[in-house]
């Protein structure tokens, strides 16, 4: 589950990356039908199909860095590694402290959905811990 996890994880950047680029790669990632989604607050606002949900998507979030968490977790074995699989990544905009945590299903290793929304947050350093 580790590695799917990661792959997907990883593909789901890609997307993001090719997405921002206008890439026609991309379309080895998505189908013309996923579709993509961003809420801020309580409202949720469809940004469309295929390519052009996609690259509303990443002019929306603006990112400059992204992140994931890796799977911690025991070994658990995959039924169907191309069956129905979900993974969360997220997106950060450093400039306007925006993050914006999007959940990417997959079916058959392809995005079939994306939807996310857009927090505020704040970062800092903290003092070490003294031994």
């Amino acid at each position: 589950m580790g590695a799917l996890q990661y792959v997907l994880s990883r593909r789901a950047v890609d997307a993001v990356n090719l997405a921002a680029e206008a890439d026609p790669a991309l379309a080895r990632l998505i189908v013309p039908t996923t579709t993509f989604s961003l809420g801020t607050g309580d409202v949720g606002n469809s940004l469309g199909l295929g390519a052009i949900g996609a690259h509303a998507l990443v002019r929306e979030m603006q990112a400059d860095t992204f992140r994931f968490l890796g799977w911690d977790y025991m070994l658990l074995p995959i039924d169907d590694p191309c069956a129905s699989h979900k993974v969360d990544v997220e997106f950060l905009d450093t400039r306007k402290k925006n993050v914006f945590r999007v959940t990417f299903t997959f079916e058959a290793g392809v995005i079939v959905d994306a939807s996310g929304w857009r927090r505020s947050y704040e970062s800092g350093s903290v003092a070490p811990v003294r031994d």
